[in-house]
């Protein structure tokens, strides 16, 4: 028995009202990212290489990895950069890994005084 060969279509870009872009910072990611990263799809047919060339814009930004919250937003950044492929797997890691840094350091800093307490 002979099976005709299938051909599986790239996967579609992944959608702007996807539910991760209910947390701000990666919807604010993924509009920095989509512009650049449509053209680049229907230029190159390739969504590994579209990814990849937008993947500067998504990284751009991200929030700063100040504060507890941003640094929380970060993760989620790189989390969603690296299923959409905005972020390379070999930079996840690094990525990850100043995020982890940067937590540490909140929770080693001295607790705020209270007023007139010495």
């Amino acid at each position: 028995m002979t099976e005709a060969a299938q051909h599986n279509p790239a996967p579609e870009a992944p959608q702007t009202t996807s539910i991760a872009s209910t947390n701000p910072a990666v919807a604010r990611c993924l509009n920095a990212w989509e512009p650049v990263f449509r053209p680049e799809m229907k230029k190159q047919k390739y969504r590994l290489g579209a990814a990849h060339d937008a993947g500067q814009f998504y990284r751009d930004a991200m929030p700063p990895l100040s504060g507890y919250d941003n640094i929380c937003d970060f993760i989620a950044c790189t989390a969603h950069g690296i299923l959409i492929g905005a972020i390379e797997v070999a930079d996840s890691s690094k990525l990850l890994y100043a995020a982890q840094v940067a937590l540490s350091t909140i929770r080693l800093q001295p607790a705020p005084k209270e007023p007139g307490v010495a």
